[in-house]
Parts: structure tokens; sequence; C-alpha cells
């Protein structure tokens, strides 16, 4: 199971062919792919049309959600609180993100280098970059 962060969502929109998209069909294919409330909001606050936006919605529905709880969010902001006094401001959502995905001890698969740079979080890498 992989949690698949928004940045890989708009990429694999804006470029269908691009090795994102790619990653993602083939994680959607094998039912690899988990969301968080978090997420779902911001791919669907970003859709362009009603179309996209009834779309984006029932695939997003079709994914297994992991919850983010009083919990999480506290421990998002632990996360963000620390890191910002080594100097690193982290958008809270990603840290949100990152949370989740730690709490359910899966990978996050993201665009974003700030990821990087959480302590515990594993990252998915596609397939295809390995090679």
């Amino acid at each position: 199971m992989v949690l698949v962060d928004t940045s890989i969502w708009i990429q694999s929109t804006n470029q269908k062919d691009g090795l994102e998209a790619n990653e993602l069909d083939a994680l959607l294919a094998r039912d690899e792919v988990a969301t968080t409330e978090i997420v779902i909001a911001e791919v669907l606050q970003g859709t362009m049309t009603e179309r996209d936006f009834a779309q984006y919605s029932d695939k997003m529905e079709a994914l297994r959600c992991l919850p983010a709880t009083k919990d999480t969010w506290v421990k998002a902001a632990e996360l963000s609180f620390r890191l910002r006094r080594r100097g690193l401001t982290t958008p809270l959502t990603d840290l949100v993100v990152a949370t989740v995905a730690i709490e359910n001890e899966i990978a996050v698969y993201a665009k974003d280098q700030h990821f990087e740079r959480i302590p515990g979080l594993k990252l998915h890498e596609p397939e295809s970059s390995n090679r």
C-alpha cells in the first residue's frame, strides 16, 4: 500500500504519459493506492471542471482512506515544530500526509522534496526509475 500525495495526482494529470502517471496507473491497477482526507480535498479543489470533479471524486471514493485523527494532527504539529526549529519550514498538509503514512507503516509517493526531510518516513520510488 502506498499513500499517494497530491503532487503525484497533479503531475499525472498534467503529464498523462509521464513517469508519475505510469506509476500511479500501475499502483491503481494493483489496488495499492491509499489516500487520506487532506489529499482528497486538495485533489478535488484543484479540478477545473464539474466533469473532472466528478471523475476524481469517484476515483477518490474507490481508494482506501486512511483517516487523520486528532492524534495525527497533534503529531504533525509536533513534527512541524521540530522541523521549524531546525530551520525547515514544511507545509502542514504534507506533514499530515507523512504522519498518516508513518502511523500506517506505508510509503508516501510524492514529488515534493521536503518529504525527504521527515524522519521515519518511507518514500515510494517508481520501479522504472530504479532501472
